[in-house]
């Protein structure tokens, strides 16, 4: 049976200032982990929700944790962070243990998606088609006055 440690944090959705409590989080984790076979030997949260992932009391307790687990189990990724480049050093953590990060629940936001595809080997790696073009390499862009402008009436 995959083992994994669980970690809920509540998520406050900006623009509404809605919680997404940790209750609901473990609900559903809870139930992720049941209709997968997933035993979770660990709980681990946060009251806060903080973009400093590293300094929360609940993930250092976490990374410390003696386990040997196989997932890290969350319900969306955004309990850990929306920023990319503060969830490197959590994800580097957890795969240096030999754990995966798993969300309950998938958002098709970009960091999520980003997430699932760095840990799940079954999806295709996503290679840029052309290299990043830094500040200093790009060019002003100039847009062409259209001919004609189309404007839809609505009822």
């Amino acid at each position: 049976m995959t083992k994994a440690i669980a970690y809920t944090s509540d998520v406050i959705l900006g623009r509404t200032g809605e919680v997404i409590g940790r209750a609901h989080q473990k609900e559903l984790i809870e139930r992720h982990a049941a209709d997968n076979g997933i035993e979770i030997v660990a709980w681990f949260e946060d009251e806060m929700y903080s973009e400093d992932v590293m300094s929360r009391s609940g993930i250092q307790k976490l990374l410390a944790n003696k386990d040997t687990v196989d997932l890290v189990l969350v319900e969306r990724v955004w309990s850990l962070s929306r920023d990319m480049k503060v969830l490197e050093p959590f994800m580097d953590a957890i795969e240096r243990k030999g754990a995966k990060l798993e969300s309950a629940t998938y958002m098709w936001d970009c960091v999520s998606q980003m997430c699932r595809r760095r840990f799940d080997a079954s999806l295709p790696q996503l290679k840029p088609t052309r290299p990043t073009v830094t500040r200093e390499e790009a060019g002003p862009v100039r847009v062409r006055k259209p001919e004609k402008l189309n404007f839809v009436m609505s009822k």
